[in-house]
């Protein structure tokens, strides 16, 4: 039987303690799926996947014939999932369950915006000074609309720089209406007090400000002159205010000053630090020097473990293995998280398995045919659910929890969709059984 509490999935990402806002609606969303339904608990910002006997039972389409069938309602009762008298306690959407694919993405990230005051050097969506290009406020709220009707309950906004965007905390009052989690990732430089206030104002789950080195010569390297100060002015607003993140990309020259990075976190107010690696996308495909390798990576890691020891604020980083656990229990085929776990909405309202890959994998506008539709009918959508893998995937031990990687980073190392990702620790599944 499936049951995945919520406390054995990570939360990797802090946020506040949930709101429960009245007019939101339940904290919990079921959607059926094929295998048998989603359920998303908006307090702990997690999917949990039920098999079809657990999904059945939830929704009293069957009784508790057995003991373990008893314990797995009683559970589901202490999580509050269930009342007392055996009622299901969440909204449940319209079936689209399909054979093929989840009925909706997990996450949606929306970029708000195509331009941004600052041209970071790593930037995968190479915005920098220029149109803006803000999308209209009737297009996010199309897209808020319609992830709610598919239990698709979190949207990650990005940019360009977000909060450009003239409209963007009004437009965003729908998704909060509508009791979808929201996340935003900001450089932080054109905060102001009032700013902070109306941003600490609203239910985000997750605020989070670009820091890509612990002092002006490191961050500004990458980011401009003056960038390092103008975003520690604006943590350190917010941090006043709300809980505040901290998201630092990994370049070469961040090697060896982790440690600094952290404590720079800690002491401007900052709740945690997450550690990512720069992306070959954007302005950094074309400028491969701030790209780390994988043995960058595991250098970093180590360097973020070490770091913990002298701050009190959570450090993370992305697991080893590309997907984590409980992507795992949805995933099962080959492929990254593109296109079958979450979905990308540009500022005009392209829908594309990931922003990483670039246009040339837009699927179509959001516009004209609809969220739903491009998820489930969408060319390079279909394309990457189509992938079959390789030999040495399907024989190395993690497969099952990697499924051969990123495949924006296949694409850029030269590879086809097919092959594996160049950051992969290939280990035979034969050394594993050893």
């Amino acid at each position: 039987m499936g049951l995945v509490s919520p406390r054995e999935l990570p939360t990797l990402e802090l946020v506040p303690a949930w709101g429960g806002a009245p007019d939101a609606g339940p904290r919990y969303v079921l959607r059926p799926e094929h295998f048998g339904a989603l359920v998303y608990d908006r307090e702990t910002c997690q999917y949990m996947p039920f098999d079809r006997e657990a999904s059945e039972l939830l929704r009293g389409a069957r009784s508790a014939d057995t003991p373990a069938q008893a314990a797995f309602l009683a559970a589901m009762t202490e999580e509050g999932l269930l009342d007392a008298g055996g009622e299901l306690q969440a909204r449940v959407v319209d079936d689209r369950a399909h054979p093929g694919r989840l009925s909706a993405p997990l996450t949606v990230y929306l970029g708000a915006t195509e331009g941004c005051n600052l041209a970071c050097a790593h930037c995968q969506a190479g915005s920098g000074p220029g149109p803006l290009v803000p999308m209209p406020r009737a297009l996010m709220r199309q897209l808020f609309a319609e992830q709610h009707a598919l239990g698709s309950m979190q949207v990650h906004v990005t940019g360009g720089e977000p909060l450009l965007h003239p409209e963007l905390l009004a437009g965003l009052e729908d998704a909060f209406a509508l009791g979808l989690n929201v996340l935003l990732t900001t450089n932080a430089t054109t905060i102001t007090p009032a700013l902070a206030e109306a941003l600490a104002a609203r239910p985000f789950r997750c605020l989070s400000v670009s820091l890509d080195g612990p002092d002006a010569e490191s961050h500004d390297a990458i980011r401009g002159d003056g960038a390092f100060a103008r975003a520690l002015t604006g943590l350190r607003l917010l941090a006043a205010r709300a809980p505040v993140g901290v998201t630092a990309t990994l370049t070469p020259g961040l090697l060896g000053r982790i440690a600094e990075l952290a404590r720079a976190c800690e002491d401007a107010g900052a709740a945690s630090l997450y550690l990512r690696p720069a992306l070959p996308a954007g302005r950094a495909r074309d400028d491969r020097g701030w790209l780390p390798d994988s043995a960058d990576f595991e250098r970093a890691a180590a360097e973020l473990d070490r770091a913990q020891e002298g701050v009190s604020i959570p450090l993370f980083r992305p697991s080893r293995v590309p997907h984590q656990q409980d992507s795992a229990r949805i995933l099962e085929d080959f492929g990254c998280v593109a296109g079958n776990l979450v979905c990308s909405v540009s500022p005009t309202g392209q829908v594309n398995p990931c922003a990483l890959l670039g246009p040339a994998f837009d699927s179509g506008s959001l516009a004209e045919h609809g969220l739903h539709a491009l998820w489930s009918e969408g060319a390079a959508f279909r394309r990457l659910r189509g992938l079959r893998g390789n030999p040495d995937c399907w024989s190395c031990k993690h497969y099952d929890y990697c499924g051969g990687g990123c495949r924006a980073r296949a694409l850029a190392a030269g590879r086809g969709l097919n092959d594996p990702d160049p950051w992969c620790h290939y280990e035979p599944l034969d050394e594993a059984a050893s």
